[in-house]
């Protein structure tokens, strides 16, 4: 019987050695292959070799002594055997396939731990990004919303002043001219629609900027999303490939394992920097109060300086200004002394004038 294993002239050659009495199969593409149109031959490269036949010798059933086939189709060390036995080529080519299989399963698995370890920590590097990008992203947004609610605030605490004091001037210039009687009622009311006016100018600039700042953050966001998105599918893909060829690697029988490295699109990095450069760039439009201001006289001055709490509150707003206060958080500030009764109107216009705010 003659016998063959292997898929096609790919299979490995194989040569057979006998060294102290032991035959041995190794490796050898200087020797033979196994042909595989069927499983009863064993051909060498040789087109001079003969076809060799197990367990046949020259020595015959009994003796064991003689020349073996495998000799005289070119084989180094031949093999012995009598009575009709000889070296099971079956069995060890078998042992062989076996015993490459499992270096190839092997190796298998060490491709997929490592191509799933690889994954999980490209994929975390991106989250990270991500997360890092949208918390960016909230900072920033959240600076300009304060800047903007800031600026409107600053606004309508000018168009009340406004208001004030050309109520209080407006007396007084009338009550200068001989008029005793105050301004009339229609002035008034004309005073108080201008006010009115302004205070929905203010806040129509404050909802525009507002919203104008959401729809930018909103698009920043969602261009860092969709290029975290496009970068998984890109770790997908690679992912993906790397198992196809581990699986094409096992299918051959190859015993080399797969590093499992991802690679890391650059523009995704990019992409996330420009969301965060965007909303950075973010700018506002400035509110601004509209209603009429009619100055006071000398009298006016003068009413500031003799006010008790006029130098006590210019001494702490000029010391806030030097500590490095804002002018936002000084006015505040004034507006609230104003408002509870422990600053005149005119005090603050003159400490406001002081400052240059």
């Amino acid at each position: 019987m003659l016998y063959a294993v292997g898929a096609d002239e790919k299979t490995p050659y194989v040569k057979l050695t006998n060294k102290g009495g032991k035959t041995t199969l190794a490796q050898d593409p200087s020797s033979y292959y196994i042909n595989t149109k069927g499983l009863d031959n064993l051909q060498t490269k040789n087109a001079n070799a003969s076809y060799l036949s197990s367990g046949s010798s020259s020595g015959g059933s009994g003796s064991g002594s003689g020349t073996s086939s495998a000799e005289s189709a070119g084989l180094e060390g031949g093999y012995s055997g009598g009575g009709g036995g000889g070296f099971d080529y079956a069995a060890y080519l078998a042992a062989l396939m076996a015993e490459r299989q499992a270096a190839a399963e092997a190796a298998y698995e060490r491709s997929m731990a490592r191509i799933k370890s690889g994954y999980e920590s490209a994929y975390g590097s991106l989250e990270k990004n991500y997360g890092s990008t949208v918390d960016r992203l909230n900072a920033s947004r959240d600076k300009s919303m304060g800047d903007v609610n800031s600026d409107a605030e600053d606004s309508l605490r000018q168009a009340y002043i406004n208001n004030m004091l050309t109520r209080k001037n407006l007396n007084q210039r009338l009550s200068a001219m001989g008029y005793n009687g105050g301004a009339t009622e229609s002035t008034m009311a004309q005073l108080e629609n201008q006010y009115g006016n302004s205070r929905t100018g203010i806040n129509e600039t404050l909802n525009k900027n507002i919203a104008n700042l959401d729809m930018t953050y909103g698009d920043n966001l969602a261009q860092a999303l969709q290029s975290f998105n496009s970068a998984k599918a890109n770790l997908d893909l690679q992912r993906m490939q790397m198992e196809l060829n581990a699986e094409q690697a096992l299918a051959n029988a190859s015993a080399s394992a797969m590093s499992g490295v991802y690679g890391m699109d650059s523009s995704y990095l990019s992409a996330l920097q420009n969301a965060v450069n965007n909303q950075g760039a973010y700018t506002y439009d400035p509110t601004q109060a509209t209603n009429n201001y009619v100055a006071g006289n000398v009298q006016q001055a003068q009413s500031a300086t003799n006010d008790a709490n006029y130098s006590k509150y210019l001494a702490q707003a000029q010391l806030e200004a030097s500590s490095g206060a804002s002018a936002s958080a000084i006015k505040n500030g004034l507006f609230n002394a104003v408002r509870n009764g422990q600053l005149g109107i005119d005090s603050l216009y003159a400490i406001l004038q002081q400052l240059g705010a």
